[in-house]
């Protein structure tokens, strides 16, 4: 279904008015860009125009080229460079002569020619394969009339092309003119010049007077969202036109660019170079009358009024009356003193602040050990520091959770000493475990070792012995007369028989 012409022309109203800018931001523009080229090109003409210029962009990047900009001369120089390489390796190899290799006994084209042959026909292919798609599609779009083929229609209500500067204009007119140094040819090309010059000037006062007159009848059309959209799009196609015409500057402008800001790097150079020896001599000037203060602060000062001398009782009412007596001489004293309480304050400060320093750098450092240590001791780990072992420490918990910069040492010990205090102990249980374990078996032993002697009658005279002992008290016998004893036959000790007492016919004998 055909699009009703209300919606073609909004279509292209909506697709063209980012494009679409007043005529006064026109002329602004047109302004600026003339002021631009002018400080590029100078008073004289140029020598060709600028659209021609195809030599190499080498212009110096000073510190004035920042952001965009910056990065797009640096984008252009290697473009440049790259474009200049491109055309001189063709050149060269189209210059050089090309010769198909044939070969030597046959007649028929080469292997390389066939495979050239093959690529141009696969190129010409696909070339013809493109076409034919193109035009199965246009044959599928509907025919559109008479009046949409008309170019003068279609581009009606464009925007027109920025004009050519005059300055290009000028330039071409000398061009042109120079080979003919006739005076009627400069008469007719003055003539043209200042008919073009009233044209201009014409139509600017026409398009001043419409702007000035549409901004004096209707200020309101216009919304300050589309003024804005116009501007930026004004400015971004002023940046795009700058730079297109400063990628086709002159090199002559470039080569004159870059001596110029050799010269002035040098000069700058030296100018640093002389504010730099100026700082040195300042700084040497400040470090001299800094060591003359330190020494005159450094001397003790001494009393330079004299005491007072004795005078008439007239001549003291005189200088009492006319001034007061100087005073000097009795708070010098005092100022001395309190001028070296101040020193002595000040270095007591510093050994202070030092020692606190020194200290604090040797608890950060013991810190860090002991972190360092815990990191890697097996003996922390084994023996951890449990919740309820740090409630029933001494140290409050208000304490032990306040804030401080500096590192706790106490708080890095305290699991150390645990982990020792917790090793010791386990290591006494465990040896008075094995100690009581040697006890159990020494024990043990022992009873066998008894057993054993009470099976070889090893331990009977002795028992014999201790009651005989026991029994004899030499207070108790008094003048009792001690019987003498029944021998009795000792068995012999290394006889396990021997225990057996009785008359076993020839199996027991009696050691006489």
């Amino acid at each position: 279904m055909a699009s009703s012409p209300e919606a073609t022309i909004s279509n292209f109203r909506t697709r063209l008015d980012p494009y679409v800018k007043p005529r006064e931001q026109v002329n602004y523009i047109r302004r600026i860009l003339a002021l631009e080229l002018g400080s590029y090109i100078g008073d004289g003409p140029i020598q060709h125009p600028l659209s021609l210029n195809d030599g190499p962009i080498d212009r110096h990047i000073g510190s004035e080229l920042k952001g965009l900009h910056k990065e797009y001369i640096v984008a252009l120089r290697a473009n440049s460079i790259a474009r200049q390489e491109y055309e001189q390796i063709a050149k060269e190899t189209t210059s050089k002569p090309t010769a198909p290799a044939k070969s030597a006994t046959g007649s028929g084209p080469s292997s390389l020619e066939e495979h050239l042959a093959l690529l141009k026909l696969r190129k010409k292919h696909e070339s013809l394969i493109t076409i034919q798609t193109y035009l199965d599609h246009l044959s599928g779009v509907p025919v559109a009339g008479q009046d949409a083929l008309d170019v003068e229609k279609v581009l009606r209500g464009g925007r027109a092309l920025p004009s050519v500067p005059s300055s290009v204009i000028n330039s071409f007119v000398v061009e042109q003119s120079a080979g003919q140094p006739d005076l009627q040819t400069r008469v007719n090309q003055l003539d043209k010049i200042v008919l073009r010059t009233k044209l201009l000037l014409k139509r600017e006062e026409q398009l001043l007077a419409e702007a000035k007159a549409r901004c004096r009848t209707k200020p309101e059309l216009v919304s300050n969202g589309a003024k804005l959209q116009a501007l930026d799009n004004t400015c971004n196609e002023l940046i795009q036109w700058i730079e297109t015409e400063l990628s086709k500057a002159s090199t002559e402008d470039d080569e004159a660019a870059t001596s110029q800001g050799q010269a002035q790097t040098a000069d700058n150079q030296a100018i640093i170079t002389r504010q730099l020896q100026q700082i040195q001599d300042k700084y040497k000037e400040y470090v001299t009358a800094r060591k003359e203060l330190l020494k005159l602060t450094s001397q003790t000062p001494q009393p330079s009024l004299p005491p007072p001398e004795p005078t008439t009782a007239t001549s003291s009412l005189k200088s009492a009356e006319t001034e007061s007596p100087s005073t000097d001489f009795l708070i010098t004293p005092c100022i001395q003193a309190l001028l070296t309480q101040a020193q002595l304050q000040k270095a007591l400060i510093t050994h202070r602040s030092h020692i606190a320093a020194s200290l604090s750098r040797q608890n950060k450092e013991s810190c860090q050990l002991l972190g360092r240590l815990a990191e890697e001791s097996q003996l922390l780990s084994a023996y951890p520091m449990k919740d309820s072992t740090r409630r029933r420490s001494g140290i409050p918990e208000i304490i032990a959770a306040k804030p401080n910069g500096r590192p706790d040492m106490a708080s890095r010990v305290k699991p150390w000493i645990f982990a020792s205090d917790a090793a010791k102990i386990s290591t006494l249980e465990a040896v008075a475990e094995k100690v009581e374990v040697g006890q159990v078996a020494l024990e043990s032993s022992m009873e066998a070792i008894h057993e054993m002697g009470v099976l070889l009658g090893l331990d009977e005279e002795d028992e014999t012995d201790e009651m005989d002992k026991t029994e004899d008290d030499m207070w108790l016998q008094g003048s009792l007369k001690r019987q003498p004893k029944k021998k009795v036959p000792t068995p012999n000790k290394g006889d396990p028989w021997a225990r057996i007492h009785g008359n076993l016919g020839l199996i027991g004998h009696d050691n006489v």
